[in-house]
């Protein structure tokens, strides 16, 4: 009886342990890199579901047409704070440079809406006599009744004291008054054309800065690498109107709780994301998740059977 010999290959025993190794080490970063391939496509799926939006369909809050909707609620809420001092009688008269030109200006455009004194005034067909009129009915006032407007930095302090009354969004919280056409309960405000437009003009450049913090949080998330080539995921066709902002009010939190399990946790935040609670009265974070919800999953197991699949013919993943 001769002696059973066994024979070990240490060359294979050595590659089959190498393959064994690589294949924890990049399932171990595979995970890691996809966490941050997701995180950065939530953030993204954040600017599109966050305000401005299509006003009409929802969504689309990376899109030409979310600009085009965000720069007319600026225009529409700043209109509601503030009119043109020569589209009524009261803020015509009220004004104090250039009332007569002011009033002319009244008087060639539109009627008044209701029958009485301004109605009488506006059909005068003396203009000096009008004009004298207009100024008895309103010298009675003296000038309480309507605010006026002489600059940018008093426009924008009306403005922002009324945008925290109503939660940042004047008309759609129900500020409007319907009669008026400005604010609910407080004293009517006008300001030149001039002035109005300007500004209106440069709070539109702000419409896309809420949105900007998502793109901080991507910067932040890094760059992972996938099937062995470093990308950066979610910034993609950004609009500049969204990238305009030099942001940093988003963050990012990545942990990896068990490195043996390959439990990694990433949180992305975005701290001007809710303000006034626009992130919650759009439901951004419900249709996040919607439309994010089984992808990572389904990239795991795409990664997870080529990586099975190389290692089981003697490969190493990469």
């Amino acid at each position: 009886m001769s002696d059973i010999i066994i024979t070990v290959n240490r060359n294979l025993h050595a590659q089959l342990t190498k393959v064994y190794a690589d294949f924890g080490a990049y399932t171990k970063q595979m995970s890691i890199d996809l966490v941050k391939e997701e995180g950065a496509l939530t953030c993204r799926a954040a600017i599109d579901f966050s305000p401005p939006l299509n006003g009409k369909l929802g969504g689309k809050g990376d899109k030409k047409i979310a600009e085009h909707w965000g720069n007319w609620a600026v225009a529409n809420d700043v209109l509601t704070v503030v009119g043109e001092d020569s589209k009524t009688l009261a803020s015509a008269m009220g004004s104090k440079k250039n009332s007569l030109a002011k009033f002319t200006k009244w008087r060639m455009g539109k009627p008044p809406k209701t029958q009485g004194l301004a109605m009488k005034i506006w059909q005068d067909t003396n203009p000096e006599r009008a004009f004298k009129r207009a100024q008895n009915l309103f010298g009675r006032f003296g000038g309480r009744r309507i605010g006026i407007i002489e600059n940018d930095s008093a426009l924008k302090a009306r403005h922002d004291r009324i945008r925290k009354m109503y939660k940042g969004r004047i008309r759609k919280n129900g500020g409007r008054d319907p009669i008026t056409g400005q604010v609910k309960g407080e004293q009517p405000h006008f300001a030149s054309i001039q002035i109005i437009e300007r500004y209106i003009k440069t709070r539109q450049l702000r419409v896309g800065f809420m949105k900007a913090g998502w793109i901080s949080a991507i910067n932040k998330i890094g760059t992972p690498k996938i099937n062995g080539v470093e990308k950066k995921f979610g910034l993609r066709k950004m609009p500049t109107w969204v990238s305009r902002h030099p942001a940093g009010h988003g963050s990012v939190g990545l942990n990896i709780f068990n490195g043996a399990a390959n439990d990694v946790h990433m949180t992305v935040r975005n701290d001007l994301g809710n303000i006034f609670g626009v992130g919650y009265l759009a439901g951004t974070r419900r249709f996040v998740i919607g439309v994010r919800a089984g992808k990572m999953s389904a990239r795991m197991r795409h990664f997870m059977r080529i990586a099975i699949e190389k290692a089981n013919t003697g490969r190493s993943p990469t």
